[in-house]
Parts: C-alpha cells; structure tokens; sequence
C-alpha cells in the first residue's frame, strides 16, 4: 500500500474486514430504534448456525437484518424491492464463506438454506402469519434472494474490471514493448498474470503465454501451431468462430465474446476472450491477440443459483417448478398421453411433533430415495413439504399409471430406519392421466390434486383415479353449498306439508313438515339434496331455526281455525342444533311468539342427535317434554338402539323406518319384515309410545300394518306434501 492512502477491502485481514461488515449492519438496529424480541433472537441464532462464518456472538447482526425484514413486510405500501438491500447486506456480511468456495461453503451455497429458514420460521418470529403476510413474506424472499446474487455478481464483476484494465495495460504495454523492446515485451508475456495467445488470419494458434497454459491445465507450452478449434468446446465453436471472422475483417478492431476452453485434460475452463487486430506497419492486419480471463467462478455461481431455484436441497429431487414445466413439455412434445401420480404423505406432521425436525428431513430424504428406486425410468419430484410427484409419459392407459402407483405405495410400505429408530409412514396417492390432444397440463394437475384428496379422505394409505363424472357432481355440490349459506336470508325455502294418518279411521292426526329450497337456477330441490351440505358446513342452524318459526306460525293459524281438532305440526331437529345451549328456550319463545299450543309441536330427532352429547340432548329432551312438546324418535330400526336405552328417551312417539315397511306393499309380504314391525309396534306400545310407519304406498301395506297395531301412517298412499293452506280441509276429511 502506497504511503498515506487508505487501505482498500483487498489491503484488509479476513477478521478485520467481517468485523467492520458487522458492526456497519449491527448497527442499523439502532438506527430503527427496535429492539430485537427474543423470538428474533431465537430465529437469529438458528440462522447464525446455516453461514459457514458466523458464531452465536454475530446473532446480532443478523437479528437486526430480521428486524428490517420485519419492517418493510408491514411498510403502507408494501415494496418488495426493498428487501433487496437485506440481501445484499448479508453477501457483504462476510458470514457467508469464501467467495472462490476454495475454503468451506461458497456464498451462494448457504442461500437456499436460508431461503427456507426464513419462509418457515419467519412469520412466527415476526408475529406475521395471516395470508396476507405470508404472500408478502414469499414476494420478500424472492427479492431478498435477487439482492444476495446482485451482490455476489457485482464483487465479479468488480474483479472482472480490474482484470480488464491490468490487461489492457497489459495489452497496451505488450504493443509498446514490441515497438521499443523485444525483452520488455517477453518480460510481460511470460511473467503476467493474463492469458495471452496470439493467432494467425486463417485460425492457428501460433504462441501461448504461461498464464494461458496454466488456465488450460498445461504444464508445458504445447507444440504450435494447432487449429484455434483444438481449444474450443464443440458446442462454442460456431459463435466463437463467427466472432473471430468478423475480427479478420478488420471491422471491429476488437471483439469480446465468453467461450469455454479445452485442455488436454478436456476439463472445461470458462474464458472472457477480448480479442484484438494487430496490424503491421503499413497498417495491414497481420495477427490477432486474445486476452483470456478465467471466467468460471462466474459461471458455477450462475450454475448453482440455477440449481438452488430448480432442484429441492433435501432430496436432490426437481422442484414443483420443473414439475410444471416437466408436464409442459410432455404436453407439447410427441406424447399422445401423460400420466401424473399426486403423492402426500399421511400425517407427516406428527412425525415432526414426536421424532422433531431433524429426523422428519432424515425420514423424506430416505423416502425420496425408495421413490426414486420404485418409479423406474419414471420423473419423481418434490412438490410441497411432504408432497412429490411421478410423471409417466405415454403410459399405456391408467392400468399402467395406478401400477406404478401400486409399487410406490408397495415400496413405503415397510418403515424407515433413520436416527437410530424405526419410523413407519403411508402415503396417498392420486392418479390422473389424459391424452396430450384433448386435455391441458393445469386440468390433468388439478385432476390428480383432486384425486389426492379422494384418496386422503379415505382414511390414507391408499390410491384413487380421477373420475370426471364424481368431480363433475362434487362440483355441482360445492357450487349449491356455495349459494345455500344465504338462502335463508334470501327467503328461498318453503314447507310443504305431508299428513300422518290414523290407519283404524284413516283421519289426519298430525302433518309433517318437509323444506324445500326454490333455487334460483336449478328449481325447486327436495331436502335429500341440500339437508346433508347444510348439516357439514353448519348452515342448518339458520336454516333449522327457520322452518321452526315457520311451522310454528303457520299451524297457529290452524289452531286458530279449527281449534281443538286441529293437526299438529311435526318438524325434524338436526343432531347439530339440538344440544345447542339456547335450542329449548328458542323453542319455547316460537311458541309464545305464536300462540301455538305446545301439544301441537311435535319435534322429531334421530338417535345420531341422541348419541352425540347424551348428558345435554337427554336434558334438552326433558325440558321440551317438560314444556309439553311432543317428541319422537324418527327412522327407529336403523340404528343401535336398545330396549334399555329408549326406555330412557323422554319421547311420546317412534316412526319406523321406511325400509322396513317396504317388504309389506305386496298381498305376499316379506315374512321378516311383518316380523320385524310386529315386534317392534309391540315394544313401543310396552312402553307407552305411539307408532308411525313411513313409507306407505299402497292399500295393502296401510291395512297390515293396522292389522299389526300400528297407529298411525305416512306415504305417498295419504297423499304428498302441499301448501299450508290445504291442511284444515284435509283435516275435516277422511283420507281412503
């Protein structure tokens, strides 16, 4: 260094310059006035443990680069970009590694990893874990990452300069050693650092200097003149030779081009070539001379940046990226068909929770392993956590699809030996595959998706085929769940009603109140296609409390016409609203509401409505009994039910499911079934119950079962459901 200039980064010790690095970032977080949490911290000092030069004591540091994540993640507006400075800041860390990866990890290796650390601990560390925060966390990386290559790129392409302008002062100073002095001269070529060939017009390469031996691996000058092409990869050859032509023709007088090098070893050596016309003196070109700097730290950061975005760290296997573009390109080249086998483990999550994170990495790399090996010839890919994929191009049909499937199941079937422990795992598996000419590669991705989901919701362990008419129907059934969550509120339901008969005088004891829904688009839907989505996705509350409040007013307007004769009204209770807190009170409030007496309700509940919280369904049933609402026990037969257990129900009646009374519509009735509803008409009546039989159809079954002392009756044989306003007619007259 010369005497009082400053020293430069190059002039600094390793430890000095990482020392002042970390001290420039450390203190940004005082500047932003935060102080790092001890979730940060945390964070930090399992970030600290991923850079191959930094210790617990520099978590500091890298819990105020945490700190400015954190800040511009909740930045109004939001801007990605500026994120890019926490990248950069980190590759100038000096915590990184060597630059030259000569000595432990190069910077570019340690990205990935901390690519990942961030997106799966970052949102709990910095309390930012809503959707929103974690698209803007994804958004962040990506430029942190950007910032980190930007800045790794730019220390090369600083050295590159340098280099450039010590070879051209090189280049200029060979050009005056040769005019002034033929020692000067070889003093320079021999002795630089700079590789130098010089070669004739027709493509020969006449003279190495040592430094352009050394770069191709030569321990000796070869024997020249050789053909240029002797030291060019074939597949540069053609763009090398057209820069070296134009270079001959004297238009430019320099050219530059990036070219990998053969050496007699035919290890590849990438080489920035500034090529120049040396003309004689009458002006005359005469030679060419190329000036080689060794380019190839460059290219393997390029390479390995490439390698870290489309290829999984873990398990070495291509990413979901290349997945997509894998499909892509099966589509868009000669293959007719392409199969696609969706692939997730099951419950993988409690392995992390039991065994922790380090086995669960030992465990899917393991298991990517005996993917790889039970797929055969087969693209095996990791798709998400626990997710891969198999991609089978033209297979022969989906028999040949679900047989690779079958051997990946086969081979994760025997458990995992991995820290010392045996771990067992399954997985599902789903299969979809179409031709190239009538599908698209986002359909036949979506199909196997879909057909995952099939195959996880039978219980894991197990595969499914995509069928297009079951999506087609899940479809149709997502689309109505979705319009039926505000139907209610959009008063698109109505009650009809259905009467029950006593068979000894074929009069209306009572009617049954039925839901309909006028949808929209698709008309008037019975309760078998909307009941069951409404029970899943909870919108039979609403729905329940309306055709209680419905049926309650509308038979109150019975009562207040016929009085004393008039029919009660029975409306079923689904097992989700019955054990609710407020359920009795709400009943109790339609009937003062009203005016309905409560002897005209009745309520009728299944033993899944029973059996879900015993303790308070039998209290709400004793409450409503208390209250005098009738109860029945609706579809009796189907279930478990026991004499113990129904002597314990609260319940003034029973209806016998239909099921079994269809075997009695014919003059020769089902001898098991008459059996079956003589015993269980006897059993009810033994405790005091009234019985209904549903499902009645014709006149023959109405009179057996009145033979069989059934008391009362309902089918289509007393009529269907109508309006509310025919049930006072229907109630003055005998139905025959």
């Amino acid at each position: 260094m010369a005497a009082g200039s400053l020293p430069g980064p190059d002039d600094l010790p390793a430890g000095l310059l990482r020392t002042a690095a970390a001290g420039a970032l450390g203190g940004l977080g005082g500047i932003l006035g935060e102080q790092p949490g001890p979730e940060i911290r945390s964070l930090a000092e399992r970030w600290a443990e991923l850079l191959p030069n930094a210790g617990i004591e520099d978590a500091g540091v890298l819990a105020s680069l945490l700190t400015r994540l954190g800040a511009a993640l909740r930045a109004e507006p939001f801007w990605p970009l500026a994120v890019r400075g926490i990248g950069s800041d980190l590759a100038a860390s000096g915590f990184c590694g060597d630059r030259a990866g000569l000595v432990g990890a190069a910077p570019e290796d340690v990205l990935p990893g901390t690519v990942r650390l961030l997106r799966e601990a970052a949102p709990g560390a910095l309390g930012m874990t809503s959707p929103l925060d974690r698209q803007r966390l994804s958004l962040a990386l990506d430029e942190l990452a950007a910032g980190f290559a930007g800045a790794l790129r730019f220390r090369a392409h600083q050295a590159q300069e340098d280099l450039m302008r010590a070879t051209l002062r090189a280049r200029r100073d060979v050009e005056k050693a040769l005019a002034e002095s033929e020692s000067h001269y070889r003093t320079i070529y021999t002795q630089g650092p700079v590789g130098i060939a010089i070669a004739t017009l027709e493509g020969e390469v006449v003279d190495l200097n040592p430094a352009a031996c050394r770069m191709l691996g030569m321990l000796e000058r070869p024997s020249l003149p050789r053909p240029v092409s002797d030291f060019i990869h074939p597949d540069d050859y053609e763009a090398f030779d057209a820069s070296y032509r134009r270079l001959v023709s004297g238009t430019p007088d320099t050219v530059s081009i990036d070219v990998r090098f053969a050496g007699p070893t035919r290890m590849y050596v990438w080489g920035h070539v500034t090529g120049s016309l040396i003309r004689d003196d009458t002006g005359r070109p005469s030679h060419l001379i190329g000036v080689i700097e060794d380019v190839s730290e460059r290219y393997r950061l390029r390479t390995r940046l490439v390698e870290a975005s489309s290829r999984d760290r873990l398990t070495r296997l291509p990413n979901r990226d290349i997945t997509e573009e894998a499909v892509q390109q099966a589509f868009a080249g000669s293959a007719t068909r392409v199969g696609l086998c969706a692939i997730d483990v099951d419950d993988f999550r409690r392995v992390n929770e039991i065994h922790g994170h380090a086995v669960g990495d030992e465990l899917l790399a393991a298991l990517a392993d005996r993917l790889r090996t039970a797929a055969g010839p087969h693209l095996v890919t990791r798709t998400g956590g626990d997710e891969f994929a198999v991609l089978l191009t033209d297979p022969e049909g989906v028999g040949e699809v679900s047989a690779v499937a079958d051997r990946l199941l086969e081979a994760l079937a025997a458990p995992f030996h991995v820290s010392g422990r045996w771990i067992g795992v399954t997985a599902s598996i789903g299969i979809a595959q179409g031709g190239t000419a009538s599908e698209c590669p986002a359909e036949l991705q979506r199909a196997a998706g879909v057909a995952l989901s099939w195959a996880k919701g039978q219980g894991g362990g197990t595969r499914a085929v995509f069928d297009p008419e079951r999506d087609a129907g899940e479809a149709a059934r997502f689309a109505l769940l979705a319009s039926l969550r505000g139907a209610v509120e959009r008063d698109q339901f109505r009650l009809a009603y259905q009467p029950l008969v006593r068979l000894t005088d074929r009069s209306v004891r009572g009617v049954e109140a039925l839901v309909r829904w006028e949808h929209p688009e698709q008309g008037l839907l019975g309760p078998g296609r909307f009941i069951e989505l409404a029970e899943r996705s909870g919108a039979i509350v609403p729905l329940g409390r309306w055709v209680l409040a419905e049926a309650c007013r509308e038979a109150a307007s019975w009562q207040r016409e016929l009085g004393v004769d008039a029919p009660y009204v029975s409306v079923n209770v689904s097992p989700v609203q019955l054990p609710e807190p407020g359920f009795v009170e709400e009943v109790v409030t339609r009937l003062a509401e009203t005016g309905l007496a409560p002897d005209r309700l009745q309520l009728e509940i299944t033993e899944q409505a029973v059996l879900g919280d015993e303790p308070a369904t039998m209290d709400a049933l004793s409450a409503l009994r208390a209250a005098g609402v009738r109860l029945a026990l609706d579809d009796f037969g189907t279930g478990y039910s026991s004499l113990a257990w129904l002597r314990r129900l609260p319940v003034h009646a029973l209806k016998i499911d239909g099921s079994f009374i269809d075997g009695l519509r014919h003059e020769s009735p089902d001898p098991v079934d008459e059996s079956i509803v003589g015993s269980l008409v006897a059993m009810a009546h033994a405790l005091g119950l009234e019985v209904t039989a549903e499902w009645v159809e014709t006149d023959v079954q109405a009179e057996r079962l009145r033979r069989l002392g059934c008391d009362l009756g309902q089918g289509r044989w007393f009529g269907d459901a109508g309006p509310a306003g025919w049930v006072p007619g229907l109630r003055r007259r005998t139905i025959e």
